[in-house]
């Protein structure tokens, strides 16, 4: 029974290991950048939305050029799939602190799921109180960046090293292989 359960978890782990080496796809070489151009140009936009204040729906129609950019790169295979839909959800996130929504329509849809977002890459909650405050009395306009300002930036952060370590990720993934088959001779 041990021999079967041993067995059946290095069959796992080999095809985990198959499928993220196929998921992974190819590292961006220097000359086809297009992953770190699409961060840039985020940073770029909310750069400019920050220092312009309030108006930030002017701004919206950049995202859904960058997302049509996005589109037209995977499409290409000029970025990877994680990358996209990661970035996807950061203009998704970017769009929504801009638009202006006095009469708070759009915000039951997507409360939690911002909230979420910000957890997720901030590790904490965001205030409510805060929250509530910029969406009732602001309704957006660019205000919401400021409240998602650490959050985005993270991700950014995040997709930056993502892009960086994509050509790495078959060899860490075998060393996290090899260490775990190791273990399990070990246990015999």
């Amino acid at each position: 029974m041990k021999k079967n359960g041993r067995l059946i978890a290095l069959l796992l782990a080999g095809g985990l290991a198959a499928a993220t080496f196929s998921a992974a796809g190819p590292a961006q070489t220097p000359a086809d950048r297009v992953g770190f151009q699409l961060l840039d140009r985020l940073v770029a936009l909310l750069t400019r939305a920050a220092t312009l204040g309030p108006g930030g729906e002017n701004f919206s129609q950049e995202v859904v050029v960058l997302a049509k950019d996005l589109k037209s790169a995977q499409a290409a295979k000029l970025v990877d799939d994680i990358f996209a839909v990661r970035f996807g959800r950061l203009l998704s996130v970017v769009r929504q602190a801009l638009l202006r929504d006095p009469e708070v329509l759009y915000w039951p849809m997507y409360r939690f799921t911002m909230a979420g977002f910000i957890e997720e890459r901030t590790g904490r909650m965001p205030d409510w109180d805060n929250l509530l405050f910029v969406v009732n009395d602001h309704g957006g306009s660019g205000v919401g960046l400021a409240v998602i300002s650490d959050a985005v930036m993270s991700e950014v952060v995040s997709l930056h090293l993502h892009l960086e370590t994509l050509a790495r990720r078959p060899e860490i993934l075998r060393g996290y292989l090899e260490r775990s088959r190791n273990a399990l001779v070990a246990l015999k």
